[in-house]
Parts: structure tokens; sequence; C-alpha cells
């Protein structure tokens, strides 16, 4: 098997189709616009995020078929609870009894780690709130260094759902420098291609670099199209998946409603 990056679609692809990734001999990635994945853990899997589309039902079982011949589905974790990461949780719990995992539901400590399964197998589910939603986890799969990260990373999004809070931009921060901690050789996001722990460490720079950049430049006076204007996408990021599209925008518009707001 190659690296795994040599499999993925790239940043300048619209992954609308989806691929199969086998990303280690027990550990596989539905990789699409939203990604979902499932790993073998002790001969039991465990399924991470469910789509946002009911009707990938089938097709999403059938790979699950396919792949590990047949092995049942014990558990479906839940990055966090918005509905393009839960279609088909009741497909699963109809269909295998599935315990359905989350920190909305009890089942993941605050601020703790729920493991999975008792065996060599063993993955971690961490409870990292506040950066997209209160509910965030992130799962770890150590035998393969893989970081399922949900919508924690979004190539080159603020994480955050709508207006940055006081001491939002610092979370942020601690939170990439717990995700970087990992050394994950394969990092999974919520939606687009998949990724390394390289991509999670230029994108806390970017960060870093836009809140003094946007802090250094800030003007009542200017709007939001002089400082779009004023920072443009870096050039080695511009191949990142929808970034010099629209992402790099909307993390620039976060930023300085946050400073217009003294928040940052």
């Amino acid at each position: 098997m190659g690296d795994v990056n040599d499999m993925a679609c790239d940043g300048n692809t619209v992954c609308d189709q989806a691929k199969i990734i086998s990303v280690a001999p027990s550990l596989w990635v539905r990789q699409a616009v939203d990604n979902m994945g499932w790993v073998d853990v002790d001969g039991g899997l465990a399924v991470i995020d469910t789509l946002e589309d009911p009707h990938a039902r089938d097709e999403v079982f059938a790979a699950i078929e396919k792949t590990t011949g047949g092995l049942p589905v014990r558990w479906v974790l839940n990055t966090h609870d918005h509905s393009d990461h839960i279609a088909l949780n009741k497909a699963f719990k109809k269909r295998w009894n599935a315990q359905i995992i989350s920190h909305k539901n009890g089942e993941v400590p605050t601020r703790g780690v729920r493991r999975i399964g008792a065996g060599s197998g063993a993955i971690q589910m961490v409870h990292l709130p506040g950066c997209h939603t209160p509910e965030d986890c992130v799962i770890w799969v150590p035998q393969s260094k893989t970081l399922f990260t949900g919508d924690l990373f979004g190539w080159g999004l603020v994480p955050y759902n709508g207006n940055l809070r006081p001491g939002q931009g610092d979370l942020i921060r601690d939170t990439y420098m717990a995700l970087i901690r990992y050394n994950a050789k394969t990092v999974v996001p919520g939606h687009g291609p998949i990724c390394s722990t390289k991509e999670l460490t230029r994108w806390l720079a970017y960060f870093d670099q836009l809140r003094a950049t946007v802090k250094h430049l800030f003007n009542p006076r200017m709007s939001l199209a002089d400082v779009l204007a004023a920072i443009p996408p870096p050039d080695d990021m511009l191949h990142w998946w929808r970034f010099a599209a629209w992402k790099h925008a909307d993390s620039v518009k976060k930023i300085v409603k946050a400073v217009r707001k003294g928040w940052l």
C-alpha cells in the first residue's frame, strides 16, 4: 500500500465521487465530500460518522461487507451530531444493533476519553469541545496512527460556526496543538481529502498569522473587501480543497468580525 495521500483526491479535485481507501489492513475510509470510516476492533467494527444522505445505506453496507468479509458493526462513533455526520445512525442500529456513541448522548466523558474495545485493537474517542460544537470528539486509532478529526479540520476553515467568541482563538489554538501532538500519519477530516499532521501544522501557522495580520491591519474604516485584498491566500495553500474558492475568505471574515468586537 502506498502513501495514503497518493490515493486521496488532491486539493483541486471536488471529492464528489466516493471512493474506498484502505488506510491500513484493518481500517478503511469512504472518502467523498462527507467522509466516514470503519475499523476492525478485535473482530467487530467501529464505524466513524455516518454521512448526510440516508439513501447511501445500501452502497455503504455493501462496501463494509466487501472490505471486511462481513464483520459485524458493534459501534457507531459520531464526532459530533450535525446532520451531515449521523444520517445512517438508525440504519446501523437496525441492521446490527450497533451502539451509538457520542458526547451528546453521554457516552463520552466531558473533556475525557472513551475506550472502544478491550483488546490490542482498542481505539480512543476523545472529547475536545468548543472549536466547532460543544460535543466535538476525535477518534484515535493508535495501531495505524490514524486520527479522525470530524470538522475540527476543514481544509482552511476556522472551525467554529458563527462569530468567534472571546477566548475562542486561544481555544482553537490549544485544540490544534493537542491534535498535532498525536503525530498522526493519516488524518481523516470530516469532509474532503485525507491528509496528515503536516496539514494540521500548516493550518495552525496560517491561523496564527491571519490573526496577527488582521490585528495589525485593523482600521474601523476598512471594509472586509479591503482586508481580503490585503491578505490573499498563501501560495502554498492554493491547492487545498476549496480553500481559494471560499474557505480563506470565510476564515478572514470570522477573524475580522472578532477583531472588530475586541474578541481576538
